[in-house]
């Protein structure tokens, strides 16, 4: 049975012998909220910290990727491991081994890497709740960059430019398959191309927020709720520098 540990915006549940994770983790993502809700509301997203057999309950997700669940009017929810498995943590040394390769450093400790996604997942369901759910895959993985490395800026510039640098290192593979179409019809892309455009998004994501705070989120609030009509003139009127960035998944790599 999971247990509880009450918050006002992060209430949280968690497997036995979490406690000291779900605390953590819930004081986190709570400053998170402080620095979001200066933009706007946020109404409270439970987080879940959750051992391999309680995680088998709500998902079929392979154990340790965290990940998010938000529906309005039915609630937000994020779900994080209790401990990265070690299959995960291999992984993702192998593909930032292969990346750091020709003067490329490792920024910090890849469990650290990891919360940062779960930061990522808390920031989706920030976005859902503000009718910034656009439906369209890349959209929505942008979004929810620039929301979490928003909240980071303005939360902890420590760990801001940590991110940053993990996404630095990430966006130093090129490769060959690099089009938004293609990131949206092939999701289960190799992780190495998958933490590329990760990367591009949440640089891309930092570029903005150093030149312009929580301007972008302001003005496509105006526009909100998104979806797919006139998505991208919505995007570009928020932000017209994106004209600009869209430019870099044209590109073909020989």
């Amino acid at each position: 049975m999971l247990k509880r540990l009450p918050h006002p915006h992060v209430p949280a549940e968690y497997s036995p012998g979490g406690r000291r994770r779900a605390v953590e983790l819930q004081r986190f993502l709570s400053r998170l909220h402080d620095a979001l809700e200066r933009v706007r509301e946020i109404p409270p997203v439970t987080l879940y910290v959750l051992d391999e057999d309680d995680w088998r309950r709500f998902t079929r997700l392979p154990y340790g990727y965290p990940f998010q669940r938000s529906k309005p009017g039915e609630g937000y929810a994020v779900f994080a491991p209790l401990r990265y498995p070690d299959r995960l943590l291999e992984r993702l040394t192998h593909v930032f081994a292969q990346a750091a390769r020709g003067g490329g450093r490792v920024p910090g400790p890849l469990a650290t890497f990891l919360d940062l996604m779960i930061a990522h997942e808390y920031a989706h369901a920030v976005a859902v709740a503000w009718g910034l759910r656009a439906r369209v895959r890349w959209v929505d993985e942008f979004l929810a960059n620039y929301l979490y490395m928003l909240a980071l800026y303005e939360a902890d510039p420590e760990l801001y430019t940590q991110a940053r640098a993990w996404a630095e290192l990430a966006n130093r593979p090129q490769p060959q398959r690099r089009s938004l179409g293609g990131f949206e019809r092939y999701p289960r892309r190799p992780l190495a191309e998958q933490l590329w455009f990760q990367g591009v998004f949440t640089l891309q994501a930092a570029k903005m927020i150093e030149a312009g705070g929580s301007r972008f989120a302001r003005r496509l609030l105006t526009a909100a709720p998104l979806g797919r009509r006139e998505l991208h003139k919505k995007l570009i009127t928020a932000e017209p520098g994106l004209k600009e960035f869209f430019r870099v998944f044209a590109e073909k790599v020989t």
